[in-house]
């Protein structure tokens, strides 16, 4: 019965990408709909600001409207998407930091303003500053990690391990330990030696 299973999801993935590629509107927002989360993660994960995964975002669908023809395993296309994505991202984020003499894109500090006065607004500044430094001071790992978890936090560890080439038994346990490295920085004020590996 589970072949069967997968047999129907293959042929149903083949269709709506023969459809797609053929021109059907309807088609292309399908599978929009179906893998918008896994591009978003690996490519939030990968970028160091929301506006770059954005532009990470439209790359990967624009590449995949120019392969849409050449894919040979529907199945693989959420593997494909993340995958072109992360490289996209890396590319991205290699030219931003030859742009940057800093090589940090502060476009991740970019949140709203809680508005409820000069109090409240410097409170909260330092406290998204030592969040920061905090998250800086993780692996880079823990970091993409993180940032996919908050950025799609609905997404099911298959398609977190699908974002950032990870086994789907080690998403649970990593997240886990990156998030007490990150309380731990927090509660230390940054001073601990190690980054969560």
């Amino acid at each position: 019965m589970h072949a069967v299973h997968e047999v129907s999801e293959s042929d149903d993935a083949a269709r709506l990408l023969a459809r797609a590629a053929a021109g059907e509107p309807a088609a292309w927002r399908e599978l929009v709909d179906r893998n918008a989360s896994v591009v978003w993660a690996a490519a939030r994960a990968y970028s160091p600001s929301a506006v770059d995964a954005e532009d990470v975002c439209q790359v990967t669908w624009l590449s995949l409207a120019e392969n849409l023809g050449a894919l040979r395993d529907p199945r693989a296309l959420p593997g494909w998407l993340a995958t072109t994505a992360r490289r996209e991202a890396i590319r991205l984020s290699k030219a931003r930091r030859r742009e940057s003499p800093v090589g940090w894109d502060t476009g991740m500090l970019d949140l709203p303003d809680p508005g409820d006065g000069p109090e409240s607004s410097a409170l909260h500044s330092v406290a998204v500053s030592r969040m920061w430094q905090a998250f800086a001071q993780l692996s880079r790992r823990c970091q993409q990690l993180l940032r996919v978890v908050a950025v799609a936090p609905d997404a099911s560890y298959a398609q977190v391990g699908q974002a950032l080439g990870m086994p789907r038994g080690s998403i649970g346990p990593k997240k886990g330990r990156c998030l007490a490295a990150l309380r731990e920085r927090l509660a230390t004020g940054g001073n601990v030696e190690e980054a969560a590996g």
